[in-house]
């Protein structure tokens, strides 16, 4: 049964405290609920960290201090971003593509063109009885004419 103490809101406050603390410090690892109530809390069980805090609560204290450790990290990411950046500036190619990854969603997908006239084409035509095939064949030339 769980002490009366846990349910003041002094000690759901210094409660959630501990937690936002927790969590948010980049040098602790990522934990499980059950264990954040034994491990940092220091319930007897792991269950009493529900007793205390709704799911919804506990949801929110965790973006909270998610929030709060990417900030602490932020900098040290621009720091880390600027490097690339210079590396990349000096020539870097490995830099160079990771910078363009990262900053313009750049990828190496490579674009394939179908032609009419192509490998690709020619076979589905051959799917096709021979009169839809010169239908969708026509289609398709009238179409590229549209474009060009």
């Amino acid at each position: 049964m769980m002490r009366d103490t846990k349910r003041t809101p002094e000690c759901k406050a210094k409660h959630r405290t501990t937690l936002v603390e927790h969590i948010s410090n980049p040098d602790n690892p990522p934990l499980s609920r059950s264990k954040l109530s034994t491990e940092v809390l220091g319930f007897t069980t792991q269950s009493v960290i529900y007793q205390v805090f709704s799911p919804d609560e506990l949801r929110e204290i965790e973006m909270e201090a998610l929030e709060l450790r990417r900030k602490s990290y932020a900098a040290k990411l621009a720091k880390v971003d600027d490097g690339l950046l210079k590396r990349a500036a000096d020539g870097d190619p490995a830099a160079a593509k990771l910078a363009y990854q990262r900053y313009e969603g750049w990828s190496e997908k490579q674009i394939k063109e179908f032609t009419i006239d192509g490998p690709f084409l020619a076979q589905m035509f051959q799917i096709f009885p021979p009169e839809i095939a010169e239908q969708v064949k026509a289609a398709l030339v009238a179409r590229q004419d549209e474009l060009t």
